[in-house]
């Protein structure tokens, strides 16, 4: 039996130019996707890193926006509330006792410890003051520092309960002066 010439002659040159079509569409289509999975690959790992950047970035706005607030605030720190010392220690201290005296309180002497404080043009005055009087005259004492238009810190408190008097405080409080880099070596000079 003989073989009809399509499948002998045809079917095989049909195959072949098959395979061959399909040589050419892989090696046509082949590096294009790869190309393609490369880039789409590339883009998602881009966006993960645009994401991180973006999220860097908004960390640093936000930290210069926490260190001009701050600045502010040290600003407005130096030219308020710490006084000078020429102007204004005295008249902390008076306050001080005045506080004291119109709550009822019975003021004794008080002492005084000056410290610089590190890396600021500042000095911190201590103020140790034993003060005697009721429970609620030296409760309304640190009610009125509290209330201080000065900038005044309570470091220490200790209340000793006394039947007689009612009790006695010994209160040690902070206010900050203003130093020029002059006054300041000037003091460090004559320690």
């Amino acid at each position: 039996m003989s073989r009809p010439f399509w499948r002998t002659t045809l079917l095989p040159v049909f195959l072949v130019l098959l395979a061959l079509n399909l040589g050419v569409l892989l090696a046509w289509t082949l590096p294009r996707s790869l190309r393609q999975k490369s880039a789409a690959e590339r883009a998602v790992v881009a966006r993960a890193e645009l994401a991180r950047e973006r999220e860097r970035a908004d960390a640093l706005r936000e930290r210069a926006a926490a260190i001009r607030a701050n600045r502010a605030d040290l600003e407005r720190f130096y030219t308020t509330l710490a006084g000078s010392e020429k102007q204004d220690l005295l008249k902390a201290l008076t306050a001080i006792e005045e506080l004291a005296r119109a709550g009822g309180l019975q003021p004794a002497s008080r002492t005084l410890r000056r410290d610089d404080v590190d890396k600021a043009p500042l000095e911190r005055v201590a103020v140790t003051l034993p003060l005697e009087g009721s429970y609620a005259e030296l409760v309304g004492f640190l009610r009125g520092v509290e209330r201080s238009p000065r900038f005044l810190t309570v470091d220490r408190v200790s209340l000793r309960a006394d039947a007689e008097s009612g009790g006695a405080l010994q209160v040690e409080l902070s206010t900050y002066m203003r130093q020029s880099p002059q006054a300041r070596n000037a003091r460090r000079r004559g320690r």
